[in-house]
């Protein structure tokens, strides 16, 4: 009887300690519109990271809301997500003009948020909830005109939405160029849900660029990269990697169509001898079943920026928030992450190299 009962006792428990093995993450992600494609391959590589890791001892329990690649959606997905006292952590897979349309709530929810978006404004400066990963605008375009000047070229054109992330890619360009003898001689600009790019490129063609930087990502880098090959341009032309990923590859017939095409990425990208940390990198190779792409290096960066904040904190939105701002130099795929009280960018220059894509894979540049 006695044995019976401490039976049916530990058996009353379970569903409580069940419960507190659960860990809540609230994820705002585009799953429609114009960033899906992205959104999705960042989810992919984060689901290879809990395929690989997880949590040990915890149960991931994910509430996935749609912020329809629209700033005003992801600010009220955000506040209905972080109103919920069980998440303990937030994940924005959108794009940068809808982080920073986050960034201005989330000192009032205060629950540590882990961003993309690669906008220099989103994690400097600091605030105390949030912390994106990617490095930041500045360190994409410093290595972009790193390479222009290296290769001799003078006359650089800019094609660019008129979001966040596009209009700091546009000023940091027009800030570096200067300084590296090169001239801006087009900056064009597109809206995000744009579908024709014709007059922006017949002006790019006037200018007589030496190169062109493409900074059009999810359905606009694959409008642009069709337009510029339409109008037969000859020109060298380097994408923005957030524009390169398995649906880029799948709208333009394979990724061998794109050979040629050169984008500053995250060593991750490249695997093998020339991932920043080959060791993850073949983990999340495994884990994905196949090539990565470069959004699935970052959702996989995602999910170690998670497995050290839970590892070194008591696992409450306090405790998290404070264990990220003390990362340093954590080794991901794509390079080390460190945050600061006083800048919250994450991954920076260290983590890239000028790449092209040959016989459909990237490769570093010559």
């Amino acid at each position: 009887m006695r044995s019976v009962l401490l039976f049916l006792f530990c058996l009353a428990l379970t569903p409580a300690a069940s419960a507190q093995q659960e860990f809540k993450i609230g994820v705002v992600s585009s799953v429609s519109g114009g960033f899906a494609a992205a959104a999705k391959d960042t989810m992919d590589g984060w689901k290879a990271w809990e395929k690989a890791r997880g949590l040990p001892g915890k149960k991931i329990v994910l509430e996935v809301l749609d912020d329809e690649t629209n700033p005003v959606s992801a600010s009220n997905a955000y506040r209905r997500i972080a109103s919920d006292p069980q998440v303990k952590l937030v994940y924005l897979f959108i794009p940068s003009n809808s982080v920073m349309a986050v960034k201005s709530l989330a000192s009032e929810f205060k629950v540590p948020i882990i961003a993309g978006g690669a906008a220099d404004a989103i994690g400097l400066p600091a605030d105390p909830w949030l912390f994106k990963v990617a490095p930041a605008v500045r360190d994409f375009m410093t290595v972009f005109a790193q390479y222009a000047q290296k290769k001799g070229y003078k006359r650089v054109a800019s094609l660019n939405s008129n979001d966040a992330f596009g209009q700091a890619e546009i000023t940091n360009l027009k800030s570096l160029a200067p300084k590296l003898g090169l001239q801006v001689v087009a900056a064009e600009t597109f809206g995000v849900e744009d579908t024709n790019f014709n007059a922006q490129l017949t002006r790019i063609r006037a200018a007589k660029p030496d190169i062109i930087y493409d900074g059009g990502s999810g359905r606009a880098a694959i409008l642009t990269w069709r337009a510029f090959q339409q109008m037969g341009f000859k020109q060298p032309l380097v994408m923005t990697q957030a524009g390169i990923g398995k649906a880029f590859f799948e709208a333009i017939g394979s990724p061998a169509a794109a050979d040629g095409l050169m984008t500053p990425m995250q060593s991750g990208v490249f695997g093998g001898a020339a991932a920043a940390d080959t060791q993850l990198y073949s983990e999340m190779e495994k884990a994905i079943g196949r090539a990565p792409v470069y959004f699935n290096t970052f959702g996989f960066d995602v999910g170690l920026i998670t497995g050290a904040a839970v590892k070194n904190s008591d696992g409450s939105r306090q405790g998290l928030r404070d264990a990220l701002e003390k990362l340093k130099d954590l080794p991901a795929v794509n390079g080390p992450v460190s945050y600061t009280p006083e800048d919250h960018t994450g991954q920076n220059y260290r983590s890239i190299v000028m790449g092209k894509l040959k016989d459909g894979k990237p490769v570093p540049a010559d």
